[in-house]
């Protein structure tokens, strides 16, 4: 639990103040060298006081190394987030299940191979939050390509930019191990689509994280009765504004 607790304050830090991400590595690195170099000198010591000072070594290198995964992925962040406001063409690669969001787009998450602009993108490695006009084979591990307009977003989420897409095309289809979820989910959701309303909509975001065949309607009905967070069982859905995201 200590190790867990101060790994995640330190990455919360530096995600909320990127500037400092640098700096926490170091200072954390400098205190475990330093804490080693005292265990070690305490040869003659008791061993409980061996061990601890060992577990405070390990605390601190797992720190800095959290630290240090802020700050490598900062160069790529700032490289899209330089986009913002600009209409960007993007090739990426699906890393979440899609959802229809309020405003009819189906929304997911993406891993960027380029960013740019309109037939001149260059080679980036950051990640998104697009959100298309509703069709097949959005899948996770999908390679896709999307011209869109582009919003930065603050500090603290996860995506750098999100893109709302006016064109956006499948350039090739989910494969091996996620190409065969794909499959099964297509299946599962095509199956539960033959149940009677409204379980026929809701049993897939239960299920496999789509909530794409959720109605607005009963979307509304769950958000106000405090229930929309039982889709939140497939570990990918999440609430968005009071509405449902994946």
């Amino acid at each position: 639990m200590p190790l867990a607790v101060a790994v995640w304050g330190v990455v919360l830090l530096c995600v909320l103040l990127p500037a400092v991400a640098w700096g926490c590595a170091g200072a954390c690195t400098t205190a475990a060298v330093g804490v080693l170099a005292f265990v070690c000198r305490r040869s003659h010591g008791a061993r409980g006081q061996r061990d601890h000072g060992g577990f405070v070594v390990v605390v601190l290198a797992t720190m800095a190394a959290a630290a240090a995964c802020v700050g490598f992925a900062l160069p790529a962040r700032e490289a899209a987030m330089r986009w913002d406001g600009r209409v960007v063409e993007i090739t990426a690669e699906v890393t979440s299940s899609a959802s229809v969001g309020r405003d009819g787009r189906l929304w997911f998450e993406a891993a960027t191979t380029t960013v740019g602009p309109p037939g001149h993108p260059a080679d980036s490695s950051a990640p998104v939050r697009l959100g298309v006009d509703p069709a097949e084979g959005f899948d996770l591990g999908a390679r896709i390509r999307a011209v869109g307009e582009s919003s930065a977003t603050d500090a603290g989420e996860h995506s750098a930019l999100v893109v709302f897409a006016s064109d956006a095309e499948v350039v090739s289809p989910a494969s091996g191990a996620f190409g065969v979820a794909a499959g099964l989910k297509s299946a599962f959701v095509e199956r539960s689509l033959r149940l009677p309303e409204p379980g026929s909509g809701l049993l897939p975001g239960l299920a496999v994280g789509d909530t794409r065949a959720v109605t607005s309607a009963l979307n509304e009905d769950m958000r106000i009765s405090g229930l929309s967070h039982l889709t939140a069982v497939s570990g990918d859905t999440v609430i968005d504004g009071g509405g449902l995201r994946t």
